[in-house]
């Protein structure tokens, strides 16, 4: 009866989500004035969309598909890194959206993420020693991704990749720093790398090679790539620091 006698009623709303909670989420929040009067919801979709993204996980688009007639997609976020924060382990997505993986509010079905490598970023521009209270929710990335996503894009397909445990992402002498804890079975090894010492796939086809001879000799080892001549590979005890290197 609305539609047929009511002016400007909402002809119909569908929702495009992953999860039947996320399309119960928005209709939870749906202002109902909506439905008798649609050009409201051009104003409120925004809006509603943005509370969205910052309670859940996700990215909200609302499109006017006809008269009266909106459809809207709810799709999860894509998981990129795991960065240690704080004392807290946050998920950083492809879209540069961050939160808190232990926020039970945020865990929404069918997504998955990553399982290693850690990232551990020390150094975080404008942050004081007085901030003590964290972000909640989901919110713009405060770590610059750039740098792990080139690293990323350069390392993340190597067969070897699948043995980093933790990365932590450093500078020295203006240039990042990557420090790579890599285990496998008994065997544990720390990398140095600076990217910008080499070019193209030199690195990776050094490292490759590195890392199968030092499966047949065993042991833990220190590998230093952040020379422009050459890699040095020196044994390492599991106490021992990262040793010197320029």
């Amino acid at each position: 009866m609305e539609e047929r006698y009511i002016w400007m009623s909402m002809r119909g709303v569908t929702i495009k989500a992953a999860d039947p909670v996320l399309e119960k989420r928005f209709w939870d929040i749906f202002p109902s004035r909506c439905l008798r009067f649609w050009p409201l919801f051009l104003r409120r979709s925004q809006a509603i969309g943005a509370f969205l993204e910052r309670t859940l996980p996700v990215l909200v688009y609302t499109r006017m598909t006809g008269v009266g007639k909106f459809t809207t997609d709810i799709k999860l976020l894509s998981p990129r890194v795991l960065v240690e924060w704080r004392k807290q382990v946050w998920c950083i997505s492809q879209e540069g959206r961050m939160w808190n993986v232990a926020e039970r509010s945020l865990e929404v079905g069918g997504l998955e993420l990553p399982r290693k490598p850690l990232w551990r970023v020390p150094f975080l521009s404008g942050e004081s020693s007085g901030d003590v209270s964290l972000p909640q929710g989901v919110f713009p990335s405060l770590f610059s991704v750039e740098a792990i996503e080139d690293f990323l894009t350069g390392f993340g397909n190597e067969s070897w990749f699948e043995n980093i445990e933790e990365i932590v992402l450093d500078r020295r002498a203006g240039a990042d720093l990557f420090k790579l804890r890599f285990v496998r079975g008994g065997q544990e090894l720390m990398i140095l790398l600076q990217k910008d010492k080499y070019r193209g796939r030199e690195l990776d086809i050094a490292l490759g090679l590195i890392l199968e001879n030092l499966r047949k000799e065993g042991g833990n080892h220190l590998i230093d790539a952040t020379y422009e001549d050459k890699i040095i590979v020196r044994k390492l005890s599991l106490s021992a620091g990262e040793g010197s290197s320029k």
